[in-house]
């Protein structure tokens, strides 16, 4: 259900021409944030500006205009923002508290605020209010913020426009909330190896990829050799985890060589036992199973795929002694995987 929601937030975005000062803008295209450190998802307009640190994210729909929130600058061109930020809450404060102390702070400085209502973030209850008030003659501005508490961390989030920017834009932060999924948090049971891949997942997106991956486990980009597009190692990321059990992520141009002949020639640097061929999404795959040179108990699998003249290596390290706890999740981890 709150997928068929998101896309119908993004249709009506997309579809609604700008033929008023009310109509909703038109986003081109859409992007899915995320961030190894700030784990939260949710999607927003590719072009605009994005600023993250470890707890928050600021998203402006121009470099101009999140000039003009940082300094009120009335010279400088309109535009809107949304903001997410976390904040640990080790009091356990309420967040309805929390929303009502925010909502008190900008009456006392001039702003004229509303009643606080009820409202989901992330399917939580959430408290919410706006608020608008005037900057100087040319500048007036208008607001949206809403909170909640999650695992004792306070997570709020903020819409805020210039002038006549509040409505057009609205349906963005709408679809923006929509589609935010706040950090879950990991539970290792009672008495498990925390080195075994958990069912529990988190998604990852960039460029060329989007996967689900074992929430104990976390990205790191590779550093780039040769001609290396892109890179990322999935492992383990947590205290006790094992550093031989991993997969690795490379993209490279295929040059206009077919899948057998790039298989072919990769062959010799894996000495394969066993080969295969599967589907990865809806992309063709060939493996070939191999052990690793110089590695005791690690067995390995490398997937090949070749699609819009990019080669897609995928390589799996495990423990053999542990392979029904590591393969299956690696497998599953390879069946989420989608490329772009």
């Amino acid at each position: 259900m709150k997928n068929k929601i998101i896309l119908f937030l993004l249709a009506v975005i997309v579809i609604l021409p700008g033929c008023s000062k009310n109509a909703a803008v038109r986003i081109k295209e859409w992007a899915q944030f995320q961030d190894q450190f700030f784990k939260i998802s949710f999607n927003y307009p590719k072009d605009w500006v994005v600023v993250t640190g470890s707890t928050k994210v600021v998203i402006s729909s121009s470099a101009e205009a999140a000039e003009k929130f940082f300094d009120h600058d009335s010279r400088k061109a309109d535009g809107v923002q949304v903001i997410i930020a976390s904040e640990r809450s080790d009091s356990l404060q309420d967040y309805v508290k929390y929303v009502r102390d925010f909502k008190d702070t900008k009456e006392s400085e001039g702003y004229k605020v509303t009643e606080m209502e009820d409202v989901k973030i992330n399917g939580i209850d959430a408290k919410k209010i706006s608020y608008s008030g005037v900057i100087d003659e040319k500048t007036k501005i208008k607001a949206i913020y809403a909170a909640t508490l999650k695992d004792s961390t306070m997570y709020y989030v903020q819409y805020t426009a210039f002038n006549d920017l509040f409505e057009p834009y609205k349906p963005v932060f709408d679809s923006v909330l929509a589609s935010l999924i706040l950090p879950q948090k990991i539970v290792i049971p009672k008495g498990v190896d925390p080195a075994i891949p958990l069912t529990q997942v988190e998604k990852y997106s960039d460029n060329y990829i989007q996967l689900e991956y074992p929430a104990n486990f976390g990205p790191i980009e590779l550093s780039k050799k040769g001609d290396m597009i892109s890179g990322v190692r999935f492992s383990g990321n947590k205290d006790g985890m094992r550093n031989d059990c991993s997969i690795d992520i490379d993209i490279r141009p295929a040059k206009k060589l077919s899948i057998e002949k790039v298989v072919e020639q990769n062959s010799k640097f894996f000495n394969p036992k066993s080969q295969g061929e599967t589907k990865v999404g809806s992309d063709r795959a060939l493996y070939l199973n191999y052990v690793p040179q110089k590695v005791k108990n690690i067995d390995s699998r490398v997937y090949f795929i070749v699609k819009n003249d990019k080669i897609y290596r995928i390589i799996l390290n495990y423990y053999a002694p542990m392979k029904k706890d590591f393969l299956p999740a690696f497998e599953k981890f390879i069946a989420s995987i989608r490329l772009k």
